[in-house]
Order: structure tokens, then sequence, then C-alpha cells
């Protein structure tokens, strides 16, 4: 019986000729097209396609790259990073929160281990658009025991920031990172110093490698704001206390501008304030009012509380705590003035938190004092704006859009902790 396989001769006898190109080789043989390509993807995805091949590594190792990466990938806020510190314990433990309150991970003990020459605890003081301000060292608290370091945690790159000239007497709440990715691929840090009613703020470069001095103003009164919590918006380094009193730095023109003032009741109290921050374009003033102090509110902002059932009322009346408001005030970029954006019926939030709890004894009195709010995330998708609020023992997050609530994470009620929120923004900016 003959075989209707041919055989192995006529095989490579008559194997026909391959075509010496293909649709996908002509794609991957464009650099043009592959670079086009390649910026659109996300940034984590990207740095696996280093492996493809030495062309690919090529063009993604440029530095070019991942200036037009940045610019082209939205800046949204993908998760949040807890620093957390208990008592009496270890430094500072950090974790990975996503903001779909879906995932929690223990952040490595050697995520921050990026300098294996210069071994201490690692202390993140504060993110910028993806990079982070980091200091090393056996008592990074103290500045002549420490090592400043900028760290992109997305490519695991670092850089060693030469000691500000002032010397040895500047806080960590002094210094600030600005990055702002759409303006230019270089970062800049600022050092204020304020000795002796003399004010000076040094600014460091990563395009030039040094520190200058920028600003020096004699007999100049920054008390009411002080120098903590710098925010960087809108080109600026903004500071605020708690009464509303606040300035800021224009990086690019070097100088100093006051800011509007919050419309707050004349009956604020500085125990009030809640948070300050920016996001989405805008600079936010959070705090929290009570029915008496907040005439204005029902008419000016938008009311994104819940509804809550007939029990959920009866709870509320049974307390005997008055109306009280998560009140999140906003301003635009053209610093006209604040504004009422949003406001948030504060009981909402102690019977939710009851509820998660599993403990109808909760009183919301106790639960509206202990309200803390770690990071507000603006944006238009399925659940933003979010606010992120730490309360006793729990991480919980609020959707001004659905009007839910959600459990992020959760401590120990009986643990005693500090907890802030960074936002984790990935890049592929070199530092």
């Amino acid at each position: 019986m003959t075989s209707s396989f041919p055989s192995c001769s006529q095989v490579s006898l008559n194997k026909p000729k391959q075509k010496k190109s293909s649709s996908v080789d002509a794609v991957i043989g464009n650099n043009d097209l592959v670079t086009q390509i390649l910026l659109r993807v996300p940034a984590k995805s990207v740095l696996k396609f280093k492996l493809v091949s030495k062309k690919w590594l090529s063009i993604i190792s440029h530095p070019s790259f991942a200036f037009h990466h940045t610019q082209l990938n939205p800046h949204t806020t993908s998760a949040l990073l807890l620093r957390v510190l208990f008592l009496f314990k270890e430094p500072f433990i950090y974790r990975f929160l996503s903001l779909d309150g879906k995932s929690v991970v223990n952040v490595p003990s050697n995520f921050h281990c990026f300098h294996p020459d210069n071994p201490g605890s690692t202390y993140i003081s504060q993110s910028c658009n993806g990079l982070h301000l980091c200091y090393r060292g056996i008592f990074c608290y103290i500045e002549r025991n420490r090592s400043t370091y900028v760290f992109n945690p997305t490519t695991r790159q670092f850089a060693v920031i030469p000691s500000p000239p002032p010397g040895n007497d500047i806080s960590l709440s002094q210094i600030q990172l600005v990055f702002d990715p759409l303006k230019s691929p270089y970062y800049k840090i600022l050092c204020v110093s304020h000795l002796e009613s003399t004010l000076e703020i040094y600014v460091y470069s990563s395009e030039t490698k040094i520190w200058k001095l920028s600003v020096r103003h004699e007999d100049y009164d920054i008390s009411p704001a002080g120098l903590s919590n710098g925010v960087f918006w809108n080109g600026a380094v903004h500071w605020i206390d708690p009464a509303g009193n606040g300035f800021c730095f224009l990086v690019d023109e070097e100088c100093l501008r006051a800011m509007p003032h919050p419309p707050l009741p004349a009956s604020w109290e500085l125990n009030s304030f809640r948070y300050f921050g920016e996001s989405d374009g805008q600079l936010h003033f959070i705090g929290l009012l009570t029915g008496e102090q907040n005439p204005d509110v029902m008419n000016m902002g938008v009311n994104v509380s819940p509804g809550m059932s007939a029990g959920q009322m009866a709870r509320r009346r049974s307390s005997n705590v008055g109306s009280q408001f998560i009140v999140v005030y906003a301003m635009d970029k053209g610093y006209s003035n604040w504004f009422v954006k949003y406001y948030l019926d504060a009981n909402a939030i102690a019977v939710a938190y009851a509820e998660m709890m599993e403990d109808p004894t909760v009183s919301p009195c106790l639960v509206n004092g202990s309200i803390n709010i770690s990071s507000f995330i603006g944006g238009n998708n399925e659940e933003r704006p979010l606010l992120v609020i730490n309360m006793p023992g729990e991480i919980i997050s609020y959707s001004f859009k659905c009007k839910t609530f959600k459990k992020l994470f959760s401590f120990h009620p009986c643990e005693d902790y500090i907890c802030s929120a960074l936002k984790y923004t990935e890049t592929l900016a070199w530092v």
C-alpha cells in the first residue's frame, strides 16, 4: 500500500520559500512604531518589555522615552502607601493599599533597601507624582545622622541628595519635594529655613545637582502657617495652618504670595481641621462643622451624604448628637477664592463605622470626634471622588459618586498607632 504522506526528501525539495518579511516583522522592525506603541503601555508592563530584545531595551532605557511616557499617561493615584507607626514598637512599616478595598499588600522589608551601602531604617517623608522623598539612617529623624534620597519605587532608581546649605537645624517638615512631569523631566527640592525671623528658601535642582538661595526675607512672620505639611499644586508649594492662614512659594517665579482664606465660620475651632492636600487639579481644605456653624453650606456645596434607613435614623436621633458635616473646600487654579464643593453628613460615617465594627453600642458622638481624613482623591471614574477616612482600628473609604462606604484595612482596635497615607502613582520618571 502506497503511503499518502510525502517522504522527507519530498518535503525538503518541495518546501515553499518563506517570505522574507511579514506584517509582524514590519512592525517590530519599525523603531518609531514600536516606540509609539510602548509609550501607551502602563509603566509596570513597559519595564517587563525590556526583556523582549536589546532593541526594545534600548528604546525603553532612553531618558526621552521616560519623559514622553510620563506626559502621555495620566498621573492618577493607583493606590495608597500606608505609613504606620505602632507606638513603643519597631520603626515605621508600610503597606500598599488598593483603593477598591480588595487587596492589602505588606511592603517587603527590602522594598526600600535601594542603597545596600547605607543600612538603617527608611522613612518616606513625601510622595509627589510618583517620586518619593526618603531618609535613611540609624536615626533618620536627626539631620546629622540621615541621608536624603529621591526614590522612584516603580523603576527602583534613586538619587542621593546633598545636604542643604543651612546645616543641621532643618526638620523633616521643612524639606519639600517638587515634581511636575507635565512641565519638566527634572524635579526640585525646597529647603525652608526660618531662624531669628529671617526666612530663607534654598532650591535644589536635579538638572544642575546644586542648591541655590532663592528667597531671603528678614522680619518675615510665618508663625500662623508654620512650615509643616507643604502641598505642591499649580506650580507652587502651599502651607496652611488649621485656622486657614497660609502662603505659597511660586517655584518658577521664585517668589512668595499670600493665599486666600477659606470661608470658615466665625466660631471655627482649630481642632475641626482635618485635611489639606491636592487632587485632580484642585487644592482642598477639609474640616468638620456643626449644624450651627454652617448655615450657608447647604446652599453652596453638593450634598454627597448617603441615604439612611429608618433604623439608622432612629439610632442617630437616640444618640443626641447634633448635625455635623465633613465640608470639602476647594480652590481652582485661578486663586480667586475657596468655595464649598462637597459636604457629607458625619453621622452617616459614625453609623457605617458601627456597622463595620459589628458593635451597635459604638457612640456616634465618640466616633465623630475620632474622624481623621487620610486622603481626598479626586477624579471622575466609577467611584471617585473618594474620601479616605482613618477611624479607630479601621481605614474606610467613601465614594461621593456611589454614596457608599467600603472597608479598606483593619487594625487591632486596642493597638496604639499613628497612620498616614501617601498617594502612590506609577511613573517611569528618571531621578
